[in-house]
């Protein structure tokens, strides 16, 4: 296909040849751009919110490219609204996340009794429990207590990890013996 072809094909055309045509790739990415666009303009009022919000829903399309199957039965410009919401999403709650985190640190600063000093010594320790931590738990349980602390849903990180829901309950447990074991 020329680089004319391109602009009358499909997107599901577009998806295949992306892989072998950078002209392909960069159309359908252009073709999705007014999408992402009206997404992040949804989630966000501030325009440099809005920016971060754009980049990772095109991030979220180029992944659609990426892992498309016309077999699974969803049209691509479904998978890649799909793709692109939750990266979107994901973004957000991150950032929620941290917010929160940086809200809690200025709290406890600024909490009665509390000098530098002693914020310091705190994260010191902070710093050898996350190293215990991980030293006595194993790939897979760090890994799951992560996801899990971040907020992850059981669905989440049985899809993330490839392991069944059981597998992540058993690794929840494990980390919950061996924190209680090590910190009693």
């Amino acid at each position: 296909m020329t680089k004319l072809c391109y602009a009358s094909s499909s997107d599901e055309e577009l998806v295949i040849a992306s892989s072998e045509s950078d002209e392909a790739y960069s159309e359908l990415i252009s073709r999705y751009l007014p999408s992402v666009r009206r997404l992040a303009r949804m989630y966000t009022k501030s325009s440099a919110d809005r920016d971060d919000l754009v980049s990772e829903g095109i991030l979220g399309l180029m992944s659609a490219v990426k892992t498309y199957s016309a077999g699974k039965g969803a049209s691509f410009s479904t998978y890649a609204g799909v793709c692109m919401n939750n990266r979107m999403l994901s973004a957000l709650k991150k950032s929620a996340r941290i917010s929160k985190r940086e809200e809690s640190l200025d709290d406890l600063s600024a909490s009665e009794g509390q000098s530098p000093e002693k914020i310091v010594l705190d994260r010191e320790v902070l710093s050898e429990i996350f190293s215990e931590i991980s030293e006595n738990l194993s790939e897979l349980e760090r890994s799951v207590i992560g996801m899990y602390l971040s907020g992850a849903s059981y669905f989440d990180i049985t899809q993330s990890l490839g392991i069944d829901r059981k597998a992540v309950d058993n690794a929840l447990s494990r980390v919950r013996r061996k924190l209680r074991k090590k910190f009693r």
